[in-house]
């Protein structure tokens, strides 16, 4: 079996992670998405990710406990500890310290950023990270659509921003896939990361470049295939360079959003590319930028 067949079958599990954070996230059960033993399962989930599974799947409960706090000025931790699968709040908060090293009532995100190991690192890719809410321009558009359920292929990079070739890579192989399949990229084309880099190392942040395709069409190998539930989306159209692109997600998310009064959908921000790095290069960008909202 080829190294891509394993790292689709590990990609498996990891998107059931991702669908059910709040459930019962076993090994066994694990190891049976991927269609392997637990033993060998749990061997290459570590060799693939460079994560042990109880890792990886405690860093994304505790992204989407962070997450969740947002929805509130007081955060109800016992429901937040339900919701990210934990059967108890102790539970929960015994957790939340191994990992941040502090009861979940003490995080202080701007104390954590201060002691992450790669800071320097993320603040040179974005400025997006603990800038304050900029004021909100009356001439930002934004426009709530609802978009419907879709069958997506996706190619996805690890690490991309701080390796900037694996997340070029990661773009090439959907590409290539998509002119073997005769599908147009052009607004069918869209990126998700599926990380909070202000919570997660970079290193370990995964980028998704998605396709929207007929169900019928067969998956090559080395893709993952989802589907994106239909649902409320809030967008907004920028176009230019990645400072642009930096400064309309801060309006989105910073200022219009917390002004809208609506809570977010536990699924990830989107961007909807209009033109592809083909036509107008990579420092250039045709965006409609779109975040999930829930009803």
């Amino acid at each position: 079996m080829s190294s891509n067949r394993y790292e689709d079958r590990i990609n498996r599990a990891i998107a059931l992670i991702d669908r059910e954070i709040d459930r019962d996230l076993s090994i066994k059960r694990l190891a049976d998405e991927a269609c392997l033993s637990p033993f060998h399962f749990h061997r290459l989930f570590s060799i693939l990710t460079g994560e042990s599974v109880h890792k990886l799947t405690t860093r994304i409960r505790m992204q989407r406990a962070l997450a969740l706090t947002h929805k509130g000025s007081r955060p109800q931790w016992k429901q937040i500890a339900g919701a990210v699968g934990y059967r108890s709040a102790d539970a929960f908060a015994r957790a939340f310290k191994r990992h941040y090293g502090c009861s979940p009532s003490q995080f202080d995100i701007e104390r954590w950023w201060q002691d992450r190991p790669d800071r320097d690192a993320a603040l040179s890719v974005s400025q997006y990270f603990l800038r304050p809410a900029p004021p909100l321009p009356t001439d930002f558009k934004v426009e709530l659509t609802r978009r419907p359920a879709a069958s997506v292929m996706i190619s996805r990079a690890v690490g991309g921003y701080v390796d900037p070739a694996s997340m070029i890579a990661a773009y090439e192989r959907l590409r290539d896939a998509a002119l073997d399949l005769k599908i147009p990229l052009a607004n069918r084309l869209s990126g998700a990361s599926r990380d909070d880099p202000e919570l997660v190392p970079l290193a370990h942040c995964r980028y998704d470049f998605a396709l929207e395709v007929e169900a019928t069409v067969s998956t090559p190998k080395g893709f993952l295939r989802t589907t994106r539930a239909e649902g409320l989306w809030a967008t907004t159209h920028v176009a230019g360079d990645l400072s642009q692109v930096d400064r309309a997600w801060n309006l989105l998310f910073k200022s219009w959003l917390p002004q809208s009064g609506r809570d977010l959908r536990a699924d990830p921000a989107e961007e909807i590319y209009h033109e592809t790095p083909e036509t107008i290069g990579w420092d250039r960008f045709d965006l409609t930028l779109a975040i999930p909202l829930e009803d």
